[in-house]
């Protein structure tokens, strides 16, 4: 259209007026978050099911298993007052102030039907570290592949097991006496270092070999020895109340049963006595 020479055309400005969709919220971040969670499940069943500890998973398929009401109070109580759960072990304070036990013991539960109680085989994480540690100390010792022949340290459902043994080349006392030699008071002198830090409960046993049967003499030289390394603990700075028992095993538990003349049998034992494991035991479950 022709326009005139001193007429303006005319401009028409449209605005488009956009409208945003709004805040979308955090559904998505929740969303994310459960699947991080279940990707989290779902490796650590395969690292749980890729574990070759058989114990292990016992335990933990035993703390999964539905329970009867009882059972859970009765997997507290032990057989003595100072099995409570503690710190590191059975330690004085729980020996002692503990109550009176109640309900039905631990060993009936786990076989009375339904009822599931009693104690998983897992050791305790403080007895597996201690055990570590223990080991640790005897190889940085200046005999350290003497005593690894005369040493063996490890962790059990008691809690943790050390083995002072004979062995051909070097034995643990003078001849056939309780009196202990240098090279066993250096030992028990670093054992008792370790312990010292820990409030756990300690039994000693000593063990004899088979060859002179149930003999008197035997009974008698085997508590003999476990209350002279008792003392060499004591002497090292053990205090006295936290040894709960000094046994005398005499040759009843030889470590080679077939051959008891061999001098590993003959030996000390020094058991740590562990927490109580919370978990507790089915005792229909097997692998």
């Amino acid at each position: 259209m022709a326009t005139r020479p001193n007429e303006q055309p005319t401009i028409v400005i449209r605005k488009i007026k956009k409208i945003s969709g709004g805040h979308h919220g955090g559904a998505w971040k929740v969303a994310y978050a459960d699947f991080v969670t279940a990707m989290m499940a779902f490796f650590m069943l395969l690292w749980l099911i890729s574990n070759p500890d058989k114990q292990q998973l016992k335990g933990l398929a035993d703390y999964f298993t539905p329970a009867a009401p009882n059972a859970a109070a009765s997997s507290a109580i032990g057989d003595a007052p100072g099995d409570n759960p503690g710190a590191g072990g059975r330690t004085v304070r729980s020996r002692t102030d503990s109550s009176a036990p109640s309900g039905q013991p631990s060993a009936e539960t786990a076989t009375a039907g339904v009822a599931r109680g009693g104690t998983a085989n897992v050791p305790d994480a403080s007895m597996r570290v201690l055990a570590q540690e223990l080991k640790m100390a005897i190889d940085s010792l200046p005999q350290g592949e003497d005593a690894k022949q005369n040493t063996k340290v490890e962790p059990s459902r008691d809690g943790v097991r050390i083995n002072l043994m004979d062995s051909a080349k070097r034995s643990m006392f003078r001849g056939s006496t309780a009196d202990l030699n240098d090279f066993a008071r250096l030992m028990l002198r670093e054992i008792s270092g370790k312990l010292a830090k820990s409030g756990a409960m300690i039994a000693i046993e000593g063990h004899t070999d088979s060859l002179g049967g149930s003999s008197d003499g035997n009974w008698r030289l085997s508590g003999e020895r476990a209350l002279s390394a008792r003392n060499a603990m004591a002497a090292a700075g053990i205090t006295t109340d936290r040894f709960s028992e000094i046994v005398a095993k005499a040759g009843t538990e030889p470590v080679y049963p077939d051959q008891p003349e061999r001098p590993e049998n003959r030996r000390i034992t020094i058991v740590v006595l562990g927490a109580a494991p919370s978990l507790p035991t089915d005792a229909s479950f097997k692998f």
